[in-house]
């Protein structure tokens, strides 16, 4: 599709200012959006009421008596799994060949 004449210099300059205006408005909307769900969900939801915090105590070794019982029964938090290692690099040199046989 070939326009009747051509595009003068000023016409592109205000399409590229209206896509600017476009972009940063749709870009502002956004935010706002994001911030108004975030802002609505903070107010209707009010957490787990159910949800406990589970402490326990350990006895100390030097305090050990078998009479008293410092354990405390709680309901139990779910566990961290460790962290796993990095990879370890390897200092070997490589062969690399390019090309066909010939």
């Amino acid at each position: 599709m070939n326009p009747a004449t051509p595009i003068t210099p000023s016409d592109r300059t205000r399409a590229v200012s209206r896509l600017r205006v476009l972009t940063m408005r749709t870009a502002l909307a956004g935010i706002a959006a994001v911030g108004g769900f975030g802002f609505l969900a903070a107010l209707t939801y009010a957490g787990d009421k159910t949800a406990t915090t589970a402490v326990t105590s350990t006895p100390s070794t030097s305090a050990s008596n078998s009479s008293t019982s410092n354990s405390t029964a709680a309901t139990p938090s779910p566990t961290l799994q460790p962290a796993t290692s990095a990879p370890t690099t390897s200092t070997s040199s490589g062969h690399v060949t390019t090309g066909g046989s010939g």
